[in-house]
């Protein structure tokens, strides 16, 4: 993660960082071990602001597979302001347990991802993150691969985890659906259904608008819609996590009108908080109500 101590903000004023950007041409980094393009990007402006590529194109001589520990990068302007974000009744995050994260503003749902479905991986995985989490705490089982997918066994595992209390230290579990053995639906109603009962909020995110590596998708959202136990509902408006837009493609036939019918809120997952207004917008013309984010890329 970048030193904060090793960074020049000697031109920054109020005026320079409106929008949410660091607008000044005289920002410099001092590289540190472990940095990246990437990395840097994320923790000058969190979730919103200048981009790794921005901070490249800045620094043509300093290509990003041969920085050195010492080297001082020019930190540019972002090309336009940001928008700023929408408030909303829910915020969330998506806390990737592998970086280090700055939640976004008014956060209030933190979710402790490892990429795990096993329940005693992704405990594993999250113990040191936990205690940092902001807002109502979530452990996330699933996502998008192999280590992510579920399938019968694994989801009794999870009702087994959750029978004998070792989520305490979590108040919800976030279901990232995306890879799994198709016929889950009654399973997974039955994992949701234990979560509840003992007091866990319950909240499940699919790939865009169903899940795209389970054979089964469209009937298995037709039952997420329409399960009374599931309090959040989270479509991912993403594929890379790198999108400067939302991106509106949809997963097994399964439509945006059909959210709209769903007894969960909707809160859908964007890359950065300032594409809320544009989720928020896109989603009321078919028909959806959203009541908040949850931010990926912070």
């Amino acid at each position: 993660m970048p030193s904060w101590g090793r960074i020049d903000r000697s031109a920054d004023t109020d005026e320079t960082r409106a929008g949410g950007l660091i607008m000044t041409e005289g920002l410099k980094y001092t590289i540190q071990p472990g940095d990246s393009y990437w990395s840097i990007a994320q923790a000058v402006n969190g979730c919103q602001g200048v981009t790794a590529d921005q901070i490249a194109a800045a620094n043509p001589n300093m290509p990003a597979s041969a920085l050195q520990v010492g080297q001082t990068i020019v930190i540019p302007a972002g090309s336009q302001p940001q928008p700023q974000p929408v408030a909303a009744a829910n915020i969330g995050y998506w806390r990737r347990t592998w970086l280090s994260v700055t939640p976004p503003a008014g956060a209030n749902l933190g979710i402790a991802f490892s990429g795990w479905t096993d329940p005693d991986q992704a405990l594993s995985n999250s113990a040191a993150t936990v205690a940092g989490l902001v807002g109502t705490k979530y452990l996330g089982l699933g996502g998008g691969n192999e280590n992510g997918r579920f399938s019968a066994d694994l989801l009794q595992k999870i009702n087994s985890a959750i029978a004998a209390g070792s989520f305490a230290a979590y108040q919800g579990l976030a279901y990232d659906v995306e890879e799994g053995d198709s016929g889950l639906s009654v399973p997974f109603a039955q994992s949701f259904a234990a979560a509840k009962a003992a007091g866990l909020k319950v909240l499940v995110t699919v790939s865009h608008s169903g899940p795209y590596g389970i054979a089964d998708a469209a009937q298995l959202m037709e039952g997420f819609f329409q399960d009374g136990n599931i309090d959040f509902l989270s479509p991912q408006l993403y594929t890379s996590g790198s999108e400067t837009a939302n991106d509106w493609a949809t997963t097994a036939g399964v439509t945006w009108q059909s959210y709209g019918t769903a007894k969960a809120a909707v809160i859908p997952s964007i890359v950065t908080a300032s594409l809320y207004a544009d989720a928020k917008t896109v989603l009321a013309q078919a028909g959806v109500t959203t009541q908040g984010y949850v931010v990926w890329n912070c």
